[in-house]
């Protein structure tokens, strides 16, 4: 098991609808914006039930893992539907997650780890949080 930075949007599980368009917008945009000649990024899923990000930036290929199906998970940070992102803890991946941090703020309140295996969710309050990225 891999130490992931996670984040996750306090929304309705229907939100997935209008979260997932807007995540892939987001990371094409700063995908691009860092280096044309990546390749794009693309996205799959088997069910609908968890979606995979792949892309790559800076050299790295990386995946972020989407799921709206684990609602329980993490209920002593918020009860109730969420969204939760997944990306493996090394490299850029603060940076990634601050771009769909960013992309996604109107949607919900959002809850940030950067090592699953140490440290706590914390609220994202994003005009601080950004600003210092």
């Amino acid at each position: 098991m891999g130490v992931d930075t996670k984040m996750f949007i306090a929304v309705k599980k229907e939100a997935i609808i209008d979260i997932m368009p807007i995540v892939i917008n987001a990371l094409n945009k700063w995908q691009r914006s860092e280096l044309d000649r990546y390749a794009d990024l693309t996205c799959d899923t088997y069910d609908f039930g968890s979606f995979n990000i792949n892309f790559t930036i800076h050299g790295e290929n990386r995946q972020l893992f989407i799921t709206h199906t684990c609602s329980n998970d993490y209920s002593d940070t918020y009860k109730g539907d969420k969204i939760i992102f997944s990306l493996g803890n090394w490299g850029v991946s603060e940076d990634i997650m601050m771009v769909v941090a960013d992309a996604i703020k109107e949607k919900g309140d959002l809850y940030y780890v950067k090592n699953d295996c140490s440290d706590d969710f914390k609220k994202l309050e994003l005009s601080l949080d950004l600003e210092k990225n």
